[in-house]
């Protein structure tokens, strides 16, 4: 199945989605962790973006869409959207993406969760800078400031510093939230509630999502 996820940052989407990977087989694709990639290879992109990422903006439509077509079309199978679309704009540009490449959306899963929850989990979240893993409260790593898998240095994310996430919330709740009617209307959004800990999110998502594989 083909799906999107959607919630505001720091609600666990990553870890939700490497747990829908490695379950149903789908291909996890971030639109923030392409963006990081274009930045850290210093690209004619990453050089563009970088400073808008660092101030807590969003990059422009195109260039997510550009990034993302390229993407999708470099392997075969299902994938977990996290990070695209962000607003009913780009609901509607992935519509035409995906009719375009003839690929359909199955489902849209809606992770949520009170900005104090929220706040508390990007103040210890830290991502791999080789091999991008990220850890938290729920999945910490075993060695402070080290990757488990490849051993790379742990690091707070530039935009998880507490005055860039404020401005993040604020531009979710601007832009994003109203992509909940618009999925709820195509029939495919089902929300998560994502206070609660993680085996008891993996296992009302799997049971959830093993309907629209059954399908």
């Amino acid at each position: 199945m083909n799906l999107v996820l959607l919630g505001p940052p720091g609600t666990g989407k990553g870890t939700i989605a490497k747990f829908i990977e490695t379950t149903f087989k789908c291909t996890h694709v971030s639109t923030g962790d392409l963006l990081r990639d274009e930045v850290a290879k210093k690209t004619e992109i990453g050089l563009k973006v970088e400073p808008i990422m660092k101030d807590g903006k969003l990059v422009s439509d195109s260039i997510v869409l550009d990034i993302l077509k390229k993407r999708l079309n470099e392997f075969n199978g299902y994938f977990i959207l996290d990070g695209f679309p962000r607003n009913l704009a780009q609901g509607k540009m992935l519509d035409h993406l995906l009719d375009e490449l003839k690929i359909s959306l199955d489902v849209v899963l809606e992770i949520d969760s009170p900005v104090d929850v929220i706040v508390k989990r990007l103040s210890a979240r830290r991502q791999c800078v080789d091999c991008k893993r990220i850890y938290g409260l729920d999945v910490p790593s075993k060695n402070e400031g080290l990757c488990d898998d490849c051993g790379g240095k742990t690091i707070l994310r530039a935009d998880d510093k507490p005055e860039i996430v404020e401005k993040r919330l604020n531009l979710y709740n601007e832009t994003t939230k109203p992509l909940s009617d618009f999925y709820n209307e195509k029939g495919l959004l089902v929300k998560v509630d994502g206070n609660r800990t993680l085996q008891e999110i993996f296992s009302e998502v799997e049971k959830t999502l093993k309907k629209f594989e059954s399908d």
